[in-house]
């Protein structure tokens, strides 16, 4: 008999433990979940992809001159580590796509990490009003420095014209222009450089010469 009320109240604690269970697990499954369609509070919702504005016929290309090519439109800042990094992967692709495909470089100087963007940048344009924008690209892209002074050392390894690039920097005349490419970035929700848009694709941050290759495949199938 004691082994009979022994084995029964055993029996009684094991349903009491079953019965808890499963009311834990339903207010638990009740309170994790939410309504479908709608994230649970705190969740972030994805940004929207950014958009690429329109190309403009003074911004500087080079590549492919064939209106077919695939174009890669970059909004970058001369300063900026993953930028350069991506600089001669970006490079490579060019060389082994020389008839097909067209870079076109924008400006956006991330000017609250590293003011020798903005610098940088005016320096460019500086460059290109004496058709000298690629050479001094490269070197500003190069460089463990861009100070005033180096830029224009620059200058003077291109043999440009020292007084009229030199004036150029310091006149500040590119400024304005510069602040309202960057308004124009974040207006199409661009968030950080480089961002390099290709066809219908968008790729932010460093990229490798094999993320481009499958990017430009893609633009040439019409993806």
């Amino acid at each position: 008999m004691h082994d009979r009320r022994k084995i029964l109240w055993l029996l009684i604690g094991l349903l009491v433990l079953l019965c808890v269970l499963l009311v834990w697990s339903e207010f638990f499954r009740n309170w994790n979940t939410f309504e479908t369609g709608k994230p649970p509070a705190g969740t972030q919702q994805r940004l929207p992809d950014p958009t690429q504005p329109d190309i403009r016929p003074n911004d500087q290309a080079r590549g492919s001159s064939d209106p077919k090519a695939v174009t890669i439109v970059e909004f970058a800042d001369f300063s900026c580590v993953y930028c350069r990094a991506s600089e001669p992967e970006l490079r490579q692709v060019l060389t082994e796509n020389k008839d097909s495909v067209r870079h076109v470089w924008r400006d956006l100087p991330v000017a609250n990490e590293n003011p020798a963007g903005t610098l940088a940048s005016v320096a460019g344009r500086c460059a290109a009003e004496q058709g000298r924008f690629w050479d001094l690209h490269a070197l500003l892209m190069s460089s463990p420095s861009l100070t005033l002074e180096s830029i224009k050392n620059m200058g003077r390894t291109l043999n440009l014209s020292q007084f009229t690039f030199e004036e150029c920097l310091t006149s500040g005349r590119h400024v304005q222009d510069i602040q309202d490419d960057v308004a124009i970035a974040q207006s199409h929700g661009m968030t950080g450089a480089p961002t390099f848009f290709i066809g219908k694709q968008v790729l932010s941050g460093y990229v490798t010469a094999a993320d481009l290759r499958w990017a430009i495949l893609k633009a040439k199938l019409g993806y």
